[in-house]
């Protein structure tokens, strides 16, 4: 639980505060959060704290409410800010950290034991729904803290959603399996990778162009991971890919 919370958490800080969303989830174990989820409040206040959002000054109710409850947390646990930088320039309003922080307050108020029910669940429909996460009603209105904008609910978009479930459940699912050399986790995890939806991306579209297919986020995943780790390292010649192309000496066949 520990573990998958540290990568979930790391899910939700895309697509530049990945590291620090890491470093904050570190720095809050779960059995802390576990003693207060009942409380989204204090969720957040212990997320936001975590962040050193809080370490301003607001005039909004809700800020001075999270700044208060984060205090006391903060000292009742012996919580100590992580070194981290929180990026907003340069991206849309909907991926602020800020917004993030709120689903993920939410996705822990709203659930129990997380990963316990990912490793039970039988089909994709039933961890869509566990992500199914809103941001509170604070959020409706605002991107960052004293600062009011125009009405729009914070939900966690399908686009999100699959990110999670492509990049966090199904390589943790899969590596749970093979911990615990559990064939039908492994497989369920490569099921689901085939039932979600191909990312549409540089990468994927060059391979597109090769006339490979790209029918779902199992190949997208493939093209991904052979581009990074043998296309960009010009390691042609060590892959069945690579080598149908090129030649035993290196030169392009045409």
């Amino acid at each position: 639980e520990e573990t998958f919370w540290w990568l979930i958490a790391n899910n939700f800080g895309i697509p530049v505060n990945r590291e620090a969303f890491e470093k904050i989830a570190r720095s809050v174990t779960v059995s802390i959060l576990a003693k207060h989820k009942s409380q989204v409040i204090q969720i957040e206040a212990l997320l936001f704290g975590q962040a050193g959002l809080l370490d301003k000054s607001f005039t909004e109710a809700y800020p001075l409410l999270l700044k208060k409850e984060y205090r006391f947390l903060q000292k009742k646990y012996s919580l100590e800010i992580p070194l981290l930088q929180l990026y907003f320039l340069r991206m849309r309003p909907a991926n602020f950290p800020s917004v993030r922080l709120a689903q993920l307050a939410m996705l822990v108020h709203t659930s129990s034991h997380l990963f316990s029910k990912i490793i039970v669940a039988e089909s994709l429909t039933e961890i869509k729904k566990l992500l199914d996460i809103t941001a509170n009603d604070y959020w409706h209105n605002h991107y960052n803290f004293d600062e009011e904008a125009i009405l729009k609910v914070k939900k966690v978009g399908a686009h999100m959603v699959n990110n999670i479930l492509i990049n966090t459940v199904v390589p943790v699912l899969f590596a749970y399996g093979q911990y615990h050399n559990d064939q039908k986790l492994k497989d369920r995890a490569i099921c689901w990778l085939e039932d979600i939806a191909a990312e549409k991306n540089s990468i994927t579209r060059g391979f597109e162009k090769l006339k490979f297919r790209n029918d779902n986020s199992f190949d997208s995943q493939f093209f991904i991971q052979l581009k990074n780790k043998y296309c960009n390292k010009k390691r042609c010649l060590e892959c069945a890919i690579g080598s149908s192309i090129l030649g035993k000496d290196g030169t392009l066949i045409r």
